[in-house]
């Protein structure tokens, strides 16, 4: 009789654990960034048999919201670090078709965003993802050359450079 005294507690609580596991393998909500999770950082280093499909800046182009990009890229520092025509110093230059982290709006997104080692700060706490949408299209107008069209982002190359 005993036995079963001291069985049952472990029934009960069994089912609770388990129920408590698989809540918790569950994979977290994302912060509104979600279809950007997947954006692939680079790209140098392994082949891939096709380019993914990257979702566009809805601002690209926009001259008002690229206005508002380099406004934003003033009053948030960004010129400590990448200069203030984003020549590069602490920071890599941004005025050249060389992209370490990928040169797509997305991988600029994630960039800003999600900060990547070695200095560059995430920014999600501290902008909204409109702004960094923003900033990001500012930041693709400074490795323009002259003649390329406003509406279309510039050529980027990647490098394996730090």
């Amino acid at each position: 009789m005993k036995r079963s005294y001291r069985l049952l507690p472990a029934l009960l609580v069994a089912p609770l654990l388990a129920a408590a596991q698989s809540r918790s393998a569950l994979p977290p909500a994302a912060p509104g960034a979600e279809q950007l999770l997947g954006v692939p950082v680079g790209g140098t280093h392994v082949p891939r048999a096709a380019k993914p499909q990257l979702p566009p800046n809805p601002y690209q182009g926009n001259a008002d919201a690229v206005a508002q990009g380099s406004e934003l890229f003033r009053k948030m520092h960004c010129i400590e670090c990448h200069a203030p025509q984003g020549g590069g110093g602490m920071g890599p230059p941004l005025s050249d078709h060389v992209w370490i982290y990928g040169g797509e709006p997305a991988q600029i997104f994630m960039t800003i965003m999600q900060g990547r080692p070695n200095g560059m700060p995430s920014f999600a706490n501290a902008l909204p993802e409109d702004s960094i949408w923003k900033l990001a299209a500012y930041v693709r107008t400074l490795s323009r050359s002259p003649g390329e069209s406003v509406n279309q982002p510039p050529a980027s190359k990647q490098s394996g450079k730090p």
